[in-house]
């Protein structure tokens, strides 16, 4: 039978918007997702019923096992735009749900949808565990990143002109840790003068950012944004530490003569986790960051920092 005009146009707009489809929406086999049911557990959803939502942390990576899933970019502004329906055998997630980061885009069941799914953790050890299947799945989560950014689907939105206050500073700090976001300048968009026109912000509190949940943040720091994102947790800012080595094994040891006297606080963190990056091999070179802070009678020269666990670049 054929297809109507409405299917052709979506499937010619859907390749347009992911060139390398095959590679970043694959089809699992019977046999590979047989092969990865020791690592999910199986869940289902009621027709419209929200599988994950953006802003809010990701609960893993779906696979469908039955149904269909339709998947959306919603900005904070309210603004939707569907993205792609994806069906059995088919998975859903991207890179930030190797660490439970905050969903980037919607996905919600058109009518019952069976899945089975696998927790952050569970899907590094899938990846591990499974190597040929783990490496078609981390290029596809790598390249649903890269289309996310392309298209700023999910991500923050800056609302002033490129020139005032501190837009380029948290433009680059969202470029660099491959975060989605756009920039809509008052003068030329007409919702994000209207928003300005609500919030009536003076020249020191732009640019305004409009966070993925609908929060509004007034010309925030690198530190209040990536919080609001989701991308840190208060958890990291809850204690304060002497040290921080950056690192893990051999070459996150410490040099004997470096190491801070008893007494003080010292934390260790791993950039990645260890089921995806190997740790340092032995020789490699480890980072310190410190500076300092103790008064020179209790020992001169110990650095202070506060503990940043998966901190983002800065």
């Amino acid at each position: 039978m054929a297809m109507d005009e409405t299917t052709i146009d979506r499937l010619n707009a859907t390749a347009t918007a992911f060139p390398r489809h095959e590679q970043t929406f694959p089809t699992l086999t019977a046999h590979e997702i047989e092969r990865m049911r020791r690592f999910g557990e199986p869940r289902s959803y009621k027709d419209g019923e929200a599988l994950f939502e953006t802003g809010k942390p990701g609960p893993g990576m779906f696979v469908v096992l039955s149904g269909s899933v339709s998947i959306s970019q919603r900005d904070g502004l309210g603004r939707v735009t569907p993205i792609i329906d994806q069906g059995p055998g088919q998975f859903l997630a991207e890179i930030g749900q190797l660490s439970g980061r905050a969903a980037l885009v919607d996905g919600h069941a058109e009518g019952p949808v069976e899945t089975l799914l696998l927790p952050p953790e569970r899907l590094r050890a899938l990846l591990v565990a499974e190597a040929d299947l783990g490496e078609r799945i981390m290029r596809a989560l790598i390249l649903r990143r890269v289309s996310l950014i392309q298209g700023g689907a999910g991500g923050p939105v800056l609302i002033g002109s490129a020139s005032v206050g501190n837009m380029a500073p948290l433009q680059n700090f969202l470029a660099r840790n491959g975060q989605p976001h756009h920039v809509l300048d008052p003068e030329t968009d007409k919702d994000a003068a209207d928003l300005v026109a609500r919030y009536s912000p003076t020249r020191a509190e732009l640019p305004l950012v409009v966070c993925p949940n609908g929060t509004v943040l007034r010309n925030p720091s690198e530190t209040a944004l990536a919080m609001a994102l989701g991308m840190i947790g208060n958890s990291a800012h809850e204690k304060l530490y002497d040290v921080a080595v950056v690192g893990s094994g051999p070459a996150g040891s410490p040099p004997r003569s470096m190491r801070p006297p008893r007494g003080c606080r010292s934390r260790c963190s791993i950039p990645a986790p260890s089921a995806v990056r190997p740790a340092p091999a032995r020789g490699s070179k480890t980072i310190w960051a410190s500076r300092p802070a103790f008064p020179a009678r209790r020992w001169r020269g110990a650095p202070s920092i506060r503990r940043r666990n998966s901190a983002p670049r800065c």
